[in-house]
């Protein structure tokens, strides 16, 4: 397992391979997202893979993070999967109930490659992560896990009321 935090990453023509190494948090999700949007919005239909080999820790920001890309790969006709679940990691993805939401897979060829030999995303500081940003992946974790909602009602009220955020005013609330 990896100790240092980083933000790896392998592309062919329509498969995007994520390696999230250490823990990581909503500044890594923050990153993570800003780095990508534009490959997935270029390759709609494509596959996404989050290799979590090395990753020690993710946090709720993370989590509602993965669920947004989820939702935006299978609207787009494409696919997501989590592969290679430290067992840190697969305890909080139990834990918040998702194993059955995510596709989840074990690929040893992924395990074994060295996520150095990749390019690694630039690492956003934690001053630049949009509080609007962790309110979304608040909102769509308690979509999917509705009993977390009173863990992060009050979070998501300060995040909304102080960030302004559009369609924040009702925490955990379905949106469109």
């Amino acid at each position: 397992m990896h100790d240092e935090t980083g933000l790896y990453y392998w592309h062919d023509e329509n498969r995007l391979v994520l390696f999230l190494t250490g823990r990581v948090t909503a500044n890594e999700a923050f990153s993570l997202y800003q780095h990508i949007e534009p490959w997935l919005a270029e390759h709609p239909g494509s596959v996404l893979v989050a290799d979590m080999d090395g990753t020690s820790y993710i946090d709720s920001t993370t989590i509602g993070t993965l669920i947004r890309l989820h939702k935006e790969m299978k609207r787009e006709g494409g696919s997501f999967s989590l592969c290679n679940l430290s067992p840190p990691v697969e305890e909080i993805i139990r834990k918040t109930k998702l194993l059955n939401y995510f596709q989840v897979l074990q690929d040893e060829e992924l395990r074994s490659l060295e996520h150095e030999l990749f390019d690694r995303m630039p690492r956003r500081s934690a001053t630049d992560v949009d509080s609007c940003f962790v309110l979304e992946a608040h909102n769509d974790l308690c979509q999917v896990v509705p009993e977390l909602l009173p863990r992060f009602e009050r979070l998501m009220a300060i995040l909304a009321a102080e960030a302004g955020c559009p369609g924040g005013e009702s925490p955990g609330a379905a949106r469109v």
